[in-house]
């Protein structure tokens, strides 16, 4: 699943046993959703009896990312429970599925940060990246708000990730000052985990034992957080 809370779905078809191009199929990707709809024929050609008592089609869906894909999970047929030469639906149910949740981060506001530009005023944003990075999508933005010291962002960031591994993760907050053409300024961040002190782990720890609901708290931002 992507961070706009959708995936960009597609699948793959491979006769197994078997490694040759032949055996693997591909189908066209349908963008932006989470309930999609094909409607597309592929086709294997010249397969034989033997085939079809021995060969098992792997069934994958995976969601289309610009680097790689993400698996969303996979079922698979015995191809001599299939009967040939008839048409007929089947309800599929996807197996071995990573078992996925939403880590919903709201970033509400800043009060009186540092001016970085020579108007006195900076013109911030956050960078929100959840540690150990294993997506793209486990790093993310907010927008730019411009000429301010108090910005009002109330923008929820969607971090996809399986429950068992929060205690292991580690929430990294900064803000920076956006410059035209130059090197973002740093302004100060937060780090959010299990083993940080204070409000900062007590909050954390209140999201992995209380799935479902919201924590919010204020925190000071730091220089080397």
């Amino acid at each position: 699943m992507d961070s706009n809370g959708f995936s960009d779905p597609y699948v793959k078809l491979h006769l197994l046993p078997g490694n040759a191009k032949a055996t693997k199929l591909t189908s066209k990707t349908i963008e932006k959703t989470l309930n999609p709809e094909w409607n597309e024929e592929l086709h294997y050609y010249g397969v034989t009896e033997e085939d079809k008592q021995k060969k098992t089609l792997r069934i994958t869906v995976l969601d289309r990312d610009r680097i790689g894909s993400d698996f969303l999970g996979e079922t698979r047929i015995a191809l001599k429970k299939l009967p040939m030469n008839t048409l007929k639906k089947y309800n599929l149910y996807l197996e071995h599925a990573i078992p996925v949740g939403s880590l919903f981060v709201t970033i509400k506001r800043c009060a009186e940060l540092i001016g970085m530009d020579s108007t006195g005023f900076s013109d911030p944003y956050c960078k929100v990246s959840l540690t150990p990075v294993t997506s793209k999508a486990h790093r993310q933005r907010t927008s730019i708000k411009k000429r301010t010291l108090n910005p009002e962002f109330n923008e929820t960031l969607t971090f996809i990730v399986p429950f068992k591994d929060l205690p292991k993760k580690t929430l990294q907050i900064g803000v920076y000052d956006h410059d035209l053409g130059k090197h973002d300024d740093y302004i100060g961040g937060i780090v959010l985990s299990a083993s940080a002190k204070e409000d900062r782990g007590k909050q954390w720890i209140n999201c992995i034992e209380n799935p479902g609901q919201t924590f919010e708290v204020w925190h000071h931002l730091e220089l080397d957080s």
